[in-house]
């Protein structure tokens, strides 16, 4: 798992470097690697040798970083030009513009057609606030050439770096290169999706940065490898997880399907379905026409080793009775137990107070909020992250909240972010296919074990990156189909290398 920090808290570490007298270094480390990573922006386009790279400067930190990258930049036989924004040349970073002037950068006012690049150094992490920087520009005809590139120092100005929101309007970046770490306001909401590629520049904060106790995290290929990959050569069907499924109806039979098809395609080993007869005949049906090894039982399996419920239930007594049934038995054998969908409607404060070793709710935001309203009003004000993450905490309880980018908040803390790599994943039946790859992932897991919280976490996060994987690869084949989304799931372990 990779760790992700608010721009509060780089600059709260940065703080007491800048105490230490450690400012000047720390600026010339970002301002050298921005330049590098431009120089290798401008070879992968052309080339280096007079090629014209223009600075939209801000007054504060950023500001001088960029300065003093163009400054490097003109070491190169770079042309380097420099455009004061919301502020006059005289208010800008007093040592970095001597630097720029000293290689022979100019302070202009208009963007020449033929500048090849632009740095937008305007605004760093510490910006908040509202600031219209596309409208700025056009009011001072400030007008960037679309064969230009645009690279974000930093961050793209006007992000915020907590939360990746954009209250004004911001450039949208090809590149972003930025300091010590990625910033979570990258990672997530419309900050993510003015980004382009991120590039982090090690200035020396590595150290430091492990202090900070509450890091966000991010998946990695590797944790797919780790939750998803090859079972050891002695494993068996019950060794590699029995999942138990209590999904679809006669309204909803496609539910099951997906749920089924999903938990199938990452490598669990048992797959029990629960469809009562008679009812529950038209989905045992479907079921076993697309997956022949499912069994179907009319109660959770005796061997189970987690359980999914919810999915296409539809709400009714029937499906409410038989979901009620199931979360029960999941409480009293001790077993992870998943909640999605019609299951999340009939959850009371009663259950939150039974001991689960692992108990994981997928709402989504819509979702959310009506279970808030339910049995946290006192919550319902708040954004939905924070409203999910302290819900999470109150009742002990794992979330995995469903929105454009999906969110693992846990009951001790640990929260993860995986930012929207597709749109279209937003389809009806994604959902269910999510909810059947993580209960697979939560059947392998040891309940008894002392570190099962870091288990469950790297589970899901995984499980939620091998999702976002299969869509994108699926996208990219034509479009996400949700009827054949395990085939893309297959395909995603490979290219994680979590198959053999």
């Amino acid at each position: 798992m990779l760790p992700i920090y608010t721009g509060t808290q780089v600059r709260e570490t940065e703080a007491t470097l800048v105490d230490a007298g450690w400012d000047r270094q720390l600026m010339r480390k970002a301002a050298w690697g921005l330049a590098q990573n431009t120089l290798d922006w401008l070879k992968s386009h052309g080339g280096v040798y007079g090629r014209r790279v223009l600075g939209l400067i801000g007054k504060g930190k950023n500001g001088g970083d960029t300065l003093w990258a163009l400054s490097f930049l003109a070491q190169r036989g770079v042309a380097v030009f420099a455009v004061p924004v919301n502020t006059s040349a005289d208010a800008l970073h007093t040592e970095a513009m001597e630097a720029f002037q000293r290689a022979g950068g100019r302070v202009v006012t208009t963007i020449d057609p033929a500048t090849d690049a632009v740095i937008d150094g305007v605004f760093g992490t510490g910006f908040r606030g509202s600031f219209n920087l596309p409208g700025y520009l056009a009011d001072h005809n400030l007008v960037i050439p679309e064969t230009a590139g645009l690279i974000a120092c930093d961050i793209p100005s006007g992000v915020n770096s907590d939360t990746g929101e954009i209250p004004g309007q911001a450039l949208a970046a090809d590149l972003t290169v930025t300091f010590g770490t990625a910033k979570l306001g990258l990672c997530m909401g419309e900050g993510r999706q003015h980004t382009g590629e991120v590039v982090v520049v090690d200035i020396g904060i590595s150290s430091e940065l492990q202090a900070v106790s509450d890091p966000w995290w991010v998946a990695e290929q590797s944790d797919i490898q780790t939750v998803f990959g090859a079972p050891r050569w002695d494993a068996h069907k019950y060794s590699r997880g029995v999942l138990s499924i209590v999904a679809g109806s006669p309204e909803y039979p496609g539910a099951a399907v997906l749920v089924v098809n999903a938990a199938a395609a990452t490598g669990v080993g048992y797959i029990s379905l629960l469809a009562q007869p008679p009812r529950g005949k038209a989905v045992s049906d479907k079921v076993l026409d697309a997956n022949p090894q499912v069994v179907i039982e009319d109660h959770v399996n005796e061997k189970a080793t987690a359980v999914v419920v919810g999915p296409g239930l539809g709400g009714t007594v029937r499906g409410n009775d038989i979901a009620a049934t199931a979360i029960q038995t999941a409480i009293q054998r001790n077993l992870p137990l998943l909640v999605d969908a019609s299951g999340l409607e009939i959850l009371d404060q009663h259950v939150f107070s039974e001991s689960i070793p692992a108990f994981v709710l997928t709402p989504h935001t819509g979702e959310m909020h009506k279970l808030t309203q339910r049995l946290a009003p006192d919550l319902a004000e708040q954004p939905t992250v924070e409203q999910a993450a302290a819900f999470a905490q109150r009742f002990g309880v794992w979330i995995v909240l469903k929105s454009a980018d999906t969110f693992v908040l846990s009951p001790c803390g640990l929260h993860s972010v995986h930012s929207a790599t597709t749109s279209q994943l937003a389809t009806a039946g994604t959902g269910d296919s999510l909810s059947g790859m993580l209960g697979a992932a939560m059947s392998t897991l040891d309940s008894t074990a002392a570190d099962l919280p870091d288990q469950l976490f790297t589970a899901l996060a995984a499980g939620v990156q091998l999702h976002s994987l299969a869509g994108e690869l699926a996208a990219a084949d034509g479009g996400v189909v949700v009827s054949t989304l395990q085939t893309y799931i297959r395909k995603a372990k490979q290219h994680a290398g979590a198959s053999s």
